[in-house]
């Protein structure tokens, strides 16, 4: 079920979705396994083939993502390295368009933010959903290879993912944003007037918002797509589908200028067994059906959940954007950072990022939403009877503020007396 058991024994609720990974339920991803060995172990390993699972793969990748070519890689971050190198190789230009606060894989050549000591210098980072940053696009459209898009940035746009380790107050600024959809297809018609290659990166949000991803969410089409994650069914993946022309690894007008895009695991028969039970899956009408039951379950949890919340006076507020969500704080605090540790405590896991972004699953069903409204209560019932929202008595600035002037007073009179 939804329940996971850690090493001492603990079963909690899991509402981490192991980064973003677990779209069906981890029930599923034991079939998809399962059902991916006794395939692949009479292939042991075998690379480099094309195989019918290989091919039955492609052809069902070209239905999701609306493109013809395909591309096997190792991890999302493999695949997204593939999609801007191609888009560079074959508009023979050199920059590529980020938005700010965008994810797009760990790697130096994509990730001009904190935690890569190489800052890029083909890399322009605009904000998103501004109409200045269309204007970029038009003013520079004889350098600019490509923009990437997270859509994952709708439910934060322009900030870095939420996390507890940075919440210092309320000052959480999450939930979908308004327009979403037609600022996407602003940008597209953008980028086709300006030849730019628009890249989609849904190695999060491929599966998890719609059974095509954003791409059938927001019915706009990308000229590249890359997906990862839960496409592997459980085993790690990373895959590219875009037209021949952006995908070629040879420029057939000079011989010697080769594209250098490869990969020694990529197309793993293991991996690409259970990626094929994943996808036929995907495909039945059971499947499809179910992503819209997910919906309408997580809509009255939320409405439930706050409810109650405010029927008892807890300062917290849940937002989601279709089965991601998060935990807002309506009152100045300096230990709402606690809180995710009085949510382990009361039975449900969470990630690293503790309550900034939370995952549900097709697995889950309206009683273990009803289970875990009463285990977040529970949690926030503990909490403020440790006293962790107690409002403060002083002002803790203006304090700060004086005792810090009253230092600089007497040090500057104890230097005048000195001298």
């Amino acid at each position: 079920g939804v329940d996971v058991v850690d090493l001492d024994g603990n079963k909690s609720m899991d509402i981490s979705g192991s980064y973003g990974v677990n779209v069906c339920g981890y029930e599923k991803y034991k079939e998809f396994i399962e059902e991916g060995w006794s395939s692949a172990k009479k292939q042991g390993l075998f690379l480099g083939s094309l195989d019918k699972t290989v091919l039955d793969n492609i052809a069902m990748l070209r239905e999701v993502s609306g493109q013809p070519e395909v591309s096997f890689h190792m991890s999302g971050t493999e695949a997204v390295m593939c999609a801007v190198r191609v888009a560079r190789f074959n508009t023979n230009r050199k920059l590529c368009v980020t938005f700010g606060g965008a994810y797009h894989g760990w790697w130096d050549g994509m990730q001009p933010v904190a935690g890569n000591d190489r800052l890029p210098d083909d890399v322009l980072c605009l904000k998103d959903m501004s109409p200045l940053s269309l204007k970029v696009l038009e003013a520079r459209k004889g350098e600019i290879a490509a923009v990437l898009v997270n859509p994952l940035q709708c439910f934060h746009l322009n900030q870095s993912p939420p996390s507890d380790p940075v919440l210092s107050t309320n000052n959480r600024a999450i939930g979908p944003t308004p327009g979403y959809k037609e600022w996407l297809h602003k940008l597209r018609a953008v980028c086709t007037a300006c030849g730019i290659v628009l890249v989609f990166d849904e190695v999060y949000t491929g599966f998890r918002l719609h059974a095509r991803g954003a791409q059938g969410a927001y019915d706009v089409k990308a000229d590249i797509v890359c997906y990862g994650k839960t496409l592997g069914g459980g085993l790690p993946i990373g895959v590219v589908c875009g037209p021949k022309n952006l995908m070629a690894r040879g420029d057939a007008r000079r011989a010697a200028r080769i594209n250098y895009v490869i990969g020694t695991f990529a197309g793993h028969p293991f991996v690409m067994a259970c990626m094929n039970a994943f996808l036929r899956w995907l495909k039945k009408p059971e499947t499809l059906k179910s992503y819209e039951a997910m919906s309408q379950n997580i809509e009255a949890f939320i409405k439930k959940a706050n409810a109650a919340f405010e029927e008892k006076g807890y300062p917290i507020r849940l937002t989601n954007w279709f089965s991601v969500w998060s935990i807002l704080y309506t009152t100045p605090g300096r230990y709402h950072w606690m809180f995710q540790y009085y949510l382990k405590d009361a039975g449900v896991n969470l990630s690293w990022v503790g309550t900034g972004r939370l995952l549900f699953s097709l697995e889950w069903q309206k009683a273990d939403y009803d289970r875990l409204v009463e285990r977040m209560l529970v949690a926030c019932e503990n909490m403020k009877q440790g006293g962790w929202w107690e409002p403060p008595v002083a002002n803790i600035k203006m304090c700060l503020l004086k005792e810090i002037g009253g230092a600089v007073v007497r040090n500057l009179m104890g230097s005048g007396a000195s001298s």
